[in-house]
């Protein structure tokens, strides 16, 4: 599991004044990119080898001004062409979960323009990150 700790942008906001649901997308594609930088060595955006083919999330408690969050995130399946991340937008000083979401990825290769299988090296990425 990858811990991502994230800042709250005051542009995160809302008029209600708690972060805005549409950040806790963008979370997640934080907490996606540090794997990436984790993994993988990435120069050019065809480097980046998957397409997001699917986002779930239960939204459970409101994020406010002074909260202190991160992104955890972790493998929880891996197929032949695809696998899902499991996230968890969580406070460690109060103890909860802001959010839970599943993100389904396809292994694809920008330059050929197609998906492929899983290679080995990269099933290897995942398998370290596993909690299946």
């Amino acid at each position: 599991m990858i811990q991502v700790p994230i800042q709250i942008r005051f542009n995160d906001m809302d008029p209600m004044k708690r972060v805005n649901n549409a950040s806790y997308s963008a979370y997640l594609e934080i907490a996606r990119l540090e794997f990436c930088r984790k993994y993988l060595k990435i120069e050019t955006l065809e480097d980046i080898p998957f397409v997001l083919a699917r986002v779930e999330m239960d939204l459970i408690s409101s994020i406010v001004p002074g909260d202190e969050i991160e992104v955890l995130i972790w493998v929880s399946r891996i197929g032949t062409t695809s696998w899902d991340f499991g996230y968890d937008i969580w406070n460690e000083a109060r103890k909860i979960s802001h959010a839970r979401a599943k993100t389904v990825q396809v292994y694809f290769d920008y330059r050929q323009g197609k998906k492929k299988e899983i290679p080995i090296q990269f099933r290897e990425y995942l398998n370290a990150e596993s909690r299946s």
